[in-house]
């Protein structure tokens, strides 16, 4: 089954979890709350911190990615862009949609702040003209996030979470991100 294909599915059922436990009379809790609003209390400080630094890695991954789409010269760099923006679109309205189950994409927060070097590398990028160089730094830029984001799975994944539905999105977004970090590689020494 094609990776891309599973992760929509997940995503539409986490997504529409939280709106079916509403609607339905045998979810509640004993004091008559709707699973999502157990499920949001479940939710720690270690699950909010892990989304949000897994929001703003993916901001970045997001961004620069809607650069290269358009002054990537790689094919499969262009390729990979593209994925990358529809998968990290999706992951933002995953995670949002825990944080908040009444959001939907449409009503969702406004992006995650970047930090100071996110826009600096993002304007960067924005400046470089297209070519080698070009690909090189979204190359280069995009293997350091996913690292990155690789290992904020892995430190959240370590710290005995408790939240099942957030654990299983850590995994999924974990196995991405290496199969992820295994293609760059592969281009990397493509394109030397």
């Amino acid at each position: 089954m094609d990776r891309r294909a599973l992760l929509g599915g997940l995503a539409a059922a986490i997504v529409a979890y939280p709106a079916l436990a509403q609607t339905s009379g045998s979810s509640t809790t004993p004091s008559g709350a709707s699973a999502a609003t157990a499920m949001n209390q479940k939710m720690g400080q270690a699950e909010m911190q892990h989304m949000q630094q897994t929001m703003q890695l993916g901001m970045v991954a997001l961004e620069t990615s809607r650069i290269a789409i358009n002054k990537a010269r790689n094919d499969n760099l262009k390729k990979f862009a593209g994925f990358e923006v529809q998968e990290q679109t999706t992951l933002s309205e995953i995670l949002r949609s825990m944080m908040d189950p009444s959001a939907t994409a449409a009503t969702g927060s406004a992006a995650m702040p970047m930090d100071a070097s996110a826009r600096d590398m993002v304007q960067k990028l924005q400046n470089q003209q297209a070519g080698a160089e070009f690909d090189r730094m979204y190359l280069e830029g995009q293997l350091q996030g996913h690292r990155s984001l690789l290992q904020v799975q892995e430190q959240y994944l370590q710290s005995n979470p408790q939240n099942r539905e957030h654990v299983n999105v850590a995994r999924m977004a974990r196995g991405q991100i290496r199969e992820h970090i295994a293609l760059l590689e592969d281009m990397q020494k493509t394109m030397r």
